[in-house]
C-alpha cells in the first residue's frame, strides 16, 4: 500500500463519494424523502400509470419516467412491506453508478439493501432485488453502453462510474472502481491498496484490495516461536479486507440472473472455500422471497445446511436480507421430522455404532435404484396377481378385460394411491361416474376385490418394505454387482445384511428390566447412575441414520409424496436451498429434489475440495446429479475469495495436492502463513498463552479459533489454556458456536461453513494429518475458515502434506529469495 496523493485524481473520487455519502446519510435521518404522506394505493396507482406512459413514451421521454417509477417502486416497497425495514443510515447502500443517457442527462444510483428516493437533494437509493435500474449495475461495466428494456420501454446510455464502497457507521471506509481500491485506516488516512481495481466474483488476477506485506516471520520453519505476533494491523494502516463491500456488490451479470430468475429450475453454485457461494444461495432464497411472496412464502421454502452450528448462523443471516421464517435444518434433523410425520408408527429408536460397511452400503446410489426396482416390481406383481385370480374363476372375458385395462390406465399414478383408487372403483361395482358401462359380474369383482384388499393392507406397509429389501441377499448383491462392481467384498456385503436382519429382530430388553417391573432395590446401580439397558447394544428395532432417507425415498415412490401420516397432504416446498452437497449422498438428494414441486425450483451450494463425508460415493458433481436422475446442470462457478488471503488459499491448495481444482480462486494479498514448530505440548501452550493474551488485549472484538484434530486434544489444550488464564475462552464441543469475539477451542470437523478472525491448527503432525485423502481435506478446511493470519503449530514431525517451503527452512529461504527477486 501507499498512501494516496490528496492531489490526485484518485483523492477526488474519494472526496466525490464521501460527499455524496454525507448528503444521503443527511436526507435518511431526516426521513424527508419523496411521498412521504402518500398511501400505498395511490403508489400502486402512480405505478401502474408510469407503467403505461413508459410504454407510450418517445425516447427523450423514457428516462425521466424510469426514474420516476423506479422512486415510486422504492416508496411502496419502503412504506407498504412489512418486511422491509427502513433504510440504514449506517450503512445505506455498497455500489454506486453514474448514468450518461439519452440527451446528456447524467443521474447517480447508489443500490443498496432498501430503497429511498430524494429528489431535492438529488439521493436515489435502488433496492438490488427489484428495482429495474438496478440491473444495469449488475450487468454492465464502467464505460460500457447499456441497453435495458424497462415495463416495455427502452433505456439507453453509458456507465460512465461503478464504484462498489463499504460504509460502516455512517462512514465511508473502502471504494472499489477501476482506478483502484482505496482504504482508510484507523486514523483516518486514506491508502491506495497494491492491484488496482475492485473485485469480482467472476475473477481477475491483482483485483482484490491488498493490505501492506508484512516483514517476513524471524521465528519460523522450527526455529523457537514467541516473538510472532497475533494481529491484523499493521502499524496505523488497516488490512483492506476489514471492510471488503457486501457480496451483493460484487455479483456478476451472470450470477445476478441465476438469483433472479424465479423460474430457473435446478441451479449449482460451485465454490472454493470463502467465494461467497453460501451467501449468493442466500440471496437468492431472499430474492424469490421478494419478488414472488405469494409462491415463495417463508413457510413454503427450505434451507438445509451440514450443521447446527450453521443452522443457528443462517437463521440470523436471512432475516437481514429481509426474510424471515424460513425453516434452517440440517439434513439429519429434516429426515427426522419428515419421517415421524410421514410414518407415524414406524420404529423411533436409534442405534449409535453402525458399522461403516451398513453406512456405506445404505448411502450407495446402488441402494437408490435397487429401491426404484423392488417397487417396480411390486407393481408388477400385483398386476400378475390381478390376473391369475381372474384366471381361475369364471370370470367374462369382458369382465377380465375391463378390471386389467382399468388396474393399466392408471399406471403413471404412485402405487399405494393406484390401489386405493382402484378399490373404489370395485367397490362402485365397477362403475365411473364418466363411464356407461354396465357393473361388473359378482364373479369378477368378488375375485379383483379380494386382490386389491390384500393390495390394499400391503402396499402401504413402506417399513415392510424397508425390512424385505435390505434384508433381501440375492437383491442386493445383484443390485450391487450390476451398478457396483467391484466396490463390496463378499464378507461385507454379507456383514451389512446379517447387521439389517439384526434390526428386524425385536429389541432385546429382559423384562425384569421393563421399567413398569424394574425392582429398583434389586437393580440399583451403586454409582447411582441411570440404570443400563442390556438392549441399548443392541440394532433390533432400531434405525440406523442412514435409513431415514431410504425410507422417505420408498414413500416418494409409493404415495407419489412425502404424505403427511396425520393430514393427508403433502409435504413440498416451492424452493429448495441446499449447502455443501458435496457432502450428501445421492438418495439424500434424490429425496430433496423430488420434496420440491412441480416447477422444481432449487440451488444447490457446494466445492468438492471441502469434502467431510468420505462413504457417500461422492466423485464430482456430474455423477452425483447422475445418480439422483438429473441431467444438464447449469453450474455457476465463484471465484473469487471473500475470506481468505492469497497466502492461506495457496496452502491449502498445497495440502490438497492432486485433489486441489485445476482453477484457482483469485484472493487478496495478506500475512504469511506461518509455521511454529516446538518440543511438546508444554512449550506449545507457553507460546500460545502469550500470544493469544496479548491478541485479546490489543482486539478483543476478535474471532479466533484454535483447531486441533480430535476432540480429546482439544479438551487437552482447553484445560492447558485455561489455566494460563487465557481470557474468552471457550470449548465447543458439538458445534454450539457462540458467534461472538473470543477464542473457541474445538476440533476441526466442527467448524464447516465457519469462519473466523484467525485461525491456529494445533499439531498439525504427521500422525494426525498422514498422507491421506481424509486428512486432506480436513487440513484444507481448517485452513481456510481463516480470515487473517492463519498459524500452524507442531510439536512433533511435521504432516507431509504441508509443502516444504513451509516446513523446510533451506526451502523457506530459497522461496522468499525468488519472490523478492520477482517484485
Amino acid at each position: 500500500m501507499k498512501p494516496l496523493d490528496p492531489a490526485s485524481p484518485q483523492a477526488a473520487i474519494i472526496a466525490e463519494e464521501q460527499e455524496l455519502l454525507l448528503r444521503a446519510v443527511k436526507r435518511i435521518a431526516s426521513g424527508e424523502g419523496d411521498g412521504s404522506a402518500q398511501g400505498i394505493d395511490a403508489y400502486d396507482a402512480q405505478m401502474i400509470a408510469l407503467r403505461d406512459q413508459v410504454s407510450e413514451a418517445k425516447p427523450e421521454d423514457i428516462a425521466p419516467l424510469v426514474e420516476q417509477l423506479t422512486r415510486m417502486q422504492a416508496i411502496a416497497a419502503q412504506r407498504g412491506r412489512a418486511r422491509s425495514a427502513p433504510v440504514d443510515p449506517g450503512s445505506p447502500y455498497f455500489a454506486h453508478i453514474r448514468l450518461r443517457e439519452v440527451g446528456d442527462r447524467r443521474r447517480d444510483v447508489l443500490i443498496g439493501k432498501r430503497g429511498f428516493i430524494d429528489r431535492k437533494s438529488g439521493i436515489q437509493i435502488v433496492d438490488w432485488r427489484n428495482a429495474p435500474v438496478s440491473r444495469i449495475y449488475y450487468r454492465y461495466d464502467e464505460g460500457d453502453d447499456f441497453d435495458e428494456t424497462f415495463e416495455g420501454g427502452n433505456l439507453q446510455g453509458e456507465v460512465e462510474v461503478r464504484r462498489n464502497v463499504a460504509v460502516a457507521a455512517g462512514r465511508l471506509r473502502r471504494v472499489g472502481c477501476p482506478q483502484g481500491t482505496f482504504t482508510k485506516d484507523i486514523h483516518d488516512q486514506w491508502w491506495v491498496a497494491e492491484g488496482g481495481a475492485a473485485p469480482t466474483l467472476a475473477g481477475g488476477q491483482g483485483k482484490a484490495a491488498r493490505p501492506p506485506r508484512p516483514q517476513p516471520a524471524q521465528h519460523r520453519h522450527g526455529s523457537a516461536p514467541g516473538r510472532s505476533q497475533l494481529g491484523v494491523h499493521s502499524g496505523n494502516r488497516p488490512r483492506a479486507d476489514k471492510h471488503l463491500p457486501e457480496i451483493a456488490a460484487l455479483i456478476d451479470r451472470e450470477q445476478f440472473d441465476l438469483i433472479t430468475r424465479p423460474q430457473s429450475g435446478l441451479v449449482l453454485i460451485q465454490g472454493g472455500a470463502g467465494s461467497g457461494k453460501t451467501t449468493v444461495a442466500l440471496h437468492r432464497v431472499a430474492y424469490l422471497n421478494f419478488e414472488d411472496s405469494g409462491r415463495f412464502k417463508s413457510s413454503r421454502m427450505l434451507v438445509v445446511v451440514p450443521s447446527e452450528a450453521l443452522v443457528r448462523y443462517v437463521g440470523d443471516v436471512l432475516p437481514s436480507l429481509g426474510v424471515s421464517g424460513v425453516p434452517v435444518v440440517t439434513y439429519r434433523a429434516w429426515a427426522r421430522s419428515t419421517r415421524r410425520r410421514v410414518l407415524p408408527k414406524g420404529p423411533d429408536l436409534y442405534t449409535d455404532d453402525t458399522p461403516a460397511v451398513v453406512s456405506r452400503l445404505k448411502k450407495h446410489p446402488a441402494i437408490l435404484k435397487l429401491l426404484e426396482r423392488q417397487v417396480a416390481g411390486q407393481v408388477t406383481a400385483a398386476r400378475a396377481d390381478l390376473a391369475t385370480a381372474l384366471d381361475a374363476a369364471d370370470v367374462p372375458a369382458a369382465d377380465r378385460d375391463r378390471i386389467l385395462a382399468r388396474w393399466d390406465g392408471a399406471a403413471k399414478d404412485a402405487p399405494v394411491p393406484r390401489v386405493r383408487a382402484f378399490t373404489t372403483w370395485l367397490d362402485r361395482g365397477g362403475v365411473s361416474s364418466s363411464s356407461s358401462d354396465p357393473a361388473l359380474a359378482a364373479p369378477a369383482r368378488a375375485r379383483a376385490e379380494i386382490v386389491a384388499r390384500r393390495l390394499r393392507r400391503r402396499m402401504p406397509d413402506i417399513v415392510r418394505d424397508w425390512g424385505e429389501i435390505l434384508t433381501d441377499g440375492a437383491a442386493v448383491r445383484a443390485a450391487l454387482a450390476e451398478w457396483a462392481p467391484g466396490e463390496f467384498r463378499e464378507g461385507e456385503i454379507a456383514s451389512a445384511i446379517s447387521w439389517c436382519l439384526a434390526q428386524q429382530e425385536e429389541p432385546d430388553r429382559p423384562a425384569e428390566l421393563v421399567a413398569e417391573q424394574v425392582d429398583q432395590e434389586r437393580f440399583a446401580p451403586v454409582d447411582g447412575g441411570p440404570l443400563s439397558d442390556p438392549g441399548a447394544d443392541s440394532a433390533g428395532g432400531k434405525l440406523d441414520v442412514e435409513d431415514e432417507p431410504i425410507l422417505l425415498r420408498l414413500a416418494q415412490l409409493k404415495l407419489g409424496g412425502l404424505i403427511s401420516g396425520e393430514t393427508g397432504k403433502e409435504i413440498d416446498y416451492e424452493h429448495i436451498a441446499i449447502d455443501e452437497a458435496q457432502d450428501l449422498s445421492p438418495i439424500e438428494v434424490k429425496v430433496l429434489l423430488e420434496a420440491a414441486t412441480p416447477q422444481r425450483c432449487i440451488t444447490i451450494a457446494g466445492d468438492v475440495a471441502q469434502r467431510l463425508v468420505f462413504d457417500n460415493s461422492f466423485s464430482d458433481w456430474r455423477h452425483l446429479f447422475d445418480d439422483a436422475g438429473l441431467q444438464q446442470v447449469e453450474v455457476s462457478p465463484l471465484k473469487l475469495s471473500y475470506r481468505s488471503t492469497y497466502q492461506v488459499m495457496e496452502l491449502a491448495n498445497a495440502v490438497l495436492g492432486p485433489l486441489a481444482p485445476t482453477e484457482q480462486l483469485v484472493a487478496r494479498d495478506g500475512a504469511p502463513v506461518e509455521m511454529h514448530q516446538t518440543g511438546d505440548m508444554g512449550e506449545t501452550v507457553a507460546f500460545l498463552a502469550d500470544a493469544l493474551r496479548s491478541l485479546m488485549g490489543r482486539e478483543p472484538t476478535a474471532s479466533v479459533a484454535l483447531l486441533t484434530r480430535h476432540p480429546e486434544q482439544a479438551d487437552a489444550y482447553f484445560s492447558a489454556l485455561a489455566q494460563a488464564e487465557v481470557p474468552s475462552l471457550r470449548r465447543v464441543r458439538r458445534q454450539d458456536f457462540a458467534f461472538k469475539p473470543g477464542i473457541d477451542v474445538t476440533d476441526v470437523a466442527q467448524v464447516k461453513g465457519l469462519e473466523f478472525d484467525y485461525v491456529l491448527l494445533l499439531e498439525v503432525t504427521e500422525s494426525n494429518y498422514p498422507s491421506t485423502t481424509e486428512a486432506r481435506h480436513l487440513l484444507h478446511i481448517g485452513a481456510t475458515r481463516a480470515a487473517h493470519p492463519l498459524w500452524l503449530l507442531a510439536s512433533g514431525k511435521p504432516s507431509p502434506l504441508l509443502p516444504d517451503w513451509l516446513t523446510d527452512p533451506a526451502a523457506a529461504a530459497a522461496r522468499t529469495a525468488q519472490v523478492r527477486a520477482a517484485e
